[in-house]
């Protein structure tokens, strides 16, 4: 159990957050309401002003928030766990990465194809992909001010069976998000997570 190198669990975490987040703008786009539009863009510090602008900014391939930016960081991650993943994960993740290179259209679809086929392997793998799924949630949900009760306890889960395997401070920190989900214990939790990888190298 977690027998993952620690860069190699990084990448598996953040190959969780950068396809939550495709996810969950595939789940949105169209924007269509210039409040909602705005609210996220406000959200993220993005440099749009109302539902049209926010649509054309994420097609804009020059655009770090951008479908396609996003999608090439999941590429990225998924490129450097090739020997990680099973021969056959691998391999049908490397076809549609190729399918979504050949035709951005499909990268909503594609986003949630290797979401369903990552959630099949092993569970060292399955264990930091849902901390990154959740934690990207998580992100989102103190942002736009939305429900965070599920991503909460679904977190508990995930840090509990963690701590045991990478020491106990870890559980410190995420009890003092969890008694207080804002931005700024989010942010202390999210550098140590990173700072946990970087140790653990």
């Amino acid at each position: 159990m977690i027998l993952l190198q620690s860069s190699k669990a990084q990448h598996v975490f953040w190959l969780g957050r950068y396809l939550t987040r495709i996810q969950y703008l595939c789940s949105q786009f169209p924007f269509y309401d210039n409040q909602a539009a705005l609210q996220y863009a406000h959200a993220f510090c993005l440099p749009a002003f109302d539902a049209s602008s926010l649509n054309v900014l994420l097609f804009d391939e020059e655009q770090p928030s951008s479908f396609a930016q996003q999608f090439q960081a999941a590429r990225h991650n998924i490129q450097a766990l090739d020997e990680v993943f099973s021969a056959q994960t691998y391999s049908e993740l490397k076809q549609l990465i190729h399918t979504a290179d050949n035709n951005t259209a499909y990268i909503c679809e594609v986003a949630a194809e290797c979401k369903e086929v990552i959630e099949l392997e092993s569970e060292d793998i399955f264990i930091f992909f849902s901390l990154g799924q959740n934690i990207e949630q998580l992100n989102r949900q103190i942002r736009l001010k939305q429900d965070q009760t599920a991503t909460l306890i679904e977190l508990d889960k995930i840090i509990t069976l963690l701590s045991k395997i990478r020491g106990s401070r870890i559980k410190k920190v995420w009890q003092q998000l969890k008694s207080n989900p804002d931005s700024t214990h989010f942010y202390h939790f999210s550098d140590h997570i990173e700072n946990l990888f970087e140790l653990s190298a």
